[in-house]
């Protein structure tokens, strides 16, 4: 009784008397009505559609134009954003420029200052240009492509402008070499954490109305509810749908605005300038009468399959007056191949040198803890099915299996959380102190860079599986075959064991799929925050 209390109070607040025509059907014509009735009642309705649709123009036309509340969200959502990029870009050019004066004696003198102003005003141009600000709703991995581009391209004309005007001088060259790579490592965190930041603001981001209250809709906003650093805030629901809204036992937690014929008006009322239909289960004409009033909106977006298809590297394409999503598989080109590869040779021999110090010290508390040997190989899966030897510090007991097979004969609860997870969060075969120290910090895995080094594995792919877990890859284990396990990945950086089996498996194939150098690179930066925090780590 409470929850039906609260949806009538929610009917209440809704533009109810815009919704009446649709909601409650009028009286259907009596049959002692004469020819001329029907005609004047047809033309009634033709009229009431035209004012209608003149209604809805004059709307379009002032959501279209926005006035200040558009531009001050706009801005609002941006300001943070440009601050996060510029401090950290004009900070990494000082750092430069200091490095410079400590090893070169060189002075601070106007070409500096000259400078950062070119990085600002550069990175504003074409950051701006590439949808970085405000960025709303955009995928943080575009993002960083984007971001990073823009820092390239302001680095370049900071070099070009002084060849051109001036001269490009060894000092302002070492300040650069410094500088950019930098910002290639400080720059995306600093964004990323202001949106963390900014996320809950009321103030910051803008909204957003869901087209749809079927499962597609409802996932649209539990997503958004769960990633409030994207900068969409769901305002509410619009479906033509109205009863099963009202009657489901699982309708999402936002205000019914309306039907979709008045989608313009209510997005003008609300001043609401985004749009996400969830339209998989909508009816052809649905959907056209969807695109028809979207049109007229700033921001529509169109969700219109539930397909697991690539989505970051896809491009529209037209065909026959058809519209069409072009895929082209990035897995299938030998030069990102090609550089992957010599990547992971290069960062995994630096590795394997500057760690080799805290391996041997690692190697050491192992020995002084438990008697055994230090390293641990196990058979796990790679590419193309290929088997291989993932090597490990080694985090347990020397009996392992035994004391595994005992506990969970003991524990009923623990042997259905390994059947689901093939993990535990108590583990028994942890050694105590070391071992636990090794598993939360990842350390314990460092060995595996030989695995990457040799070929078996990437720094970046799915996380190695064995053969019994085959089964819960099934139907995308072909995906997983397509590449090299990596030592880090998207379920590392998703949650990691506070994951389910089932949301790995999801990770791994939305990876596969959408693989790029971008989206390796952004699992890196992603790793270095998990690791130092921590984060699903046991």
């Amino acid at each position: 009784m409470p929850v039906m209390s609260k949806r009538i109070h929610q009917i209440i607040c809704t533009q109810a008397l815009s919704t009446l025509t649709t909601m409650v059907p009028g009286e259907e014509t009596r049959s002692g009505e004469n020819e001329s009735s029907a005609s004047y009642s047809a033309a009634g309705f033709q009229g009431s559609r035209v004012a209608h649709d003149l209604q809805e123009e004059a709307a379009a036309s002032q959501l279209s134009s926005g006035g200040v509340l558009r531009h001050r969200q706009v801005w609002l959502t941006s300001i943070p954003l440009a601050a996060a990029d510029l401090f950290s870009l004009l900070g990494c050019y000082l750092m430069g420029t200091l490095v410079t004066l400590f090893f070169f004696s060189s002075t601070f003198g106007q070409g500096v200052l000259n400078n950062l102003f070119a990085i600002f005003v550069s990175h504003m141009i074409i950051g701006g240009a590439l949808g970085l600000f405000p960025a709303s709703g955009i995928n943080p991995v575009c993002e960083l492509r984007n971001q990073l581009t823009s820092v390239g391209g302001s680095f370049l004309t900071v070099i070009a402008l002084n060849g051109l005007l001036g001269e490009f001088t060894f000092n302002e060259s070492v300040t650069v070499i410094v500088a950019f790579p930098l910002s290639l490592l400080l720059a995306p965190p600093a964004r990323f954490y202001v949106r963390k930041l900014c996320a809950r603001r009321q103030w910051w981001g803008e909204k957003v109305i869901i087209v749809g209250s079927g499962q597609q809709g409802r996932l649209v906003y539990e997503f958004l509810e769960r990633q409030p650093q994207r900068g969409l805030k769901p305002l509410g629901i619009v479906d033509d749908d109205s009863a099963g809204y009202w009657m489901s036992e699982d309708a999402l937690p936002l205000e019914f605005l309306g039907n979709t014929s008045d989608l313009v008006s209510i997005c003008e009322a609300r001043k609401c300038f985004w749009v996400i239909a969830a339209v998989s289960d909508k009816t052809e004409a649905q959907v056209r009468q969807i695109l028809s009033y979207g049109s007229m909106i700033p921001n529509l977006v169109v969700l219109s399959n539930n397909l697991m298809m690539p989505t970051l590297w896809v491009n529209s394409f037209d065909t026959a007056g058809l519209g069409g999503v072009l895929i082209q598989d990035r897995l299938l080109l030998p030069y990102q191949r090609l550089a992957k590869r010599a990547f992971d040779i290069f960062a995994s021999g630096v590795l394997m040198l500057v760690l080799s110090p805290l391996i041997l010290f690692l190697a050491l508390m192992i020995r002084k803890e438990s008697k055994g040997p230090i390293f641990y190989a196990h058979e796990r899966i790679g590419r193309g099915g290929r088997r291989f030897l993932a090597y490990k510090i080694r985090s347990m007991v020397p009996n392992a299996a035994a004391v595994l097979n005992d506990y969970l004969e003991a524990n009923p609860e623990a042997k259905a959380e390994w059947a689901r997870d093939q993990k535990l969060k108590n583990d028994p075969r942890i050694i105590p102190g070391v071992g636990n120290f090794l598993r939360k910090t990842s350390l314990d895995e460092i060995p595996q860079l030989w695995n990457v080094f040799r070929g078996d594995m990437s720094l970046v792919g799915p996380r190695p599986i064995v053969q019994n877990e085959i089964e819960k890859y099934r139907p995308v284990f072909s995906l997983y075959l397509r590449v090299r396990p990596g030592l880090t990945g998207l379920w590392q950086v998703s949650g990691r064991n506070n994951t389910t089996y089932d949301a790995r498996v999801r990770l791994d194939t939305y990876y596969v799929r959408n693989w790029s150098l971008w989206l390796d690179y952004f699992i890196l930066l992603r790793t270095i925050r998990t690791v130092v925090l921590r984060e699903g780590s046991y």
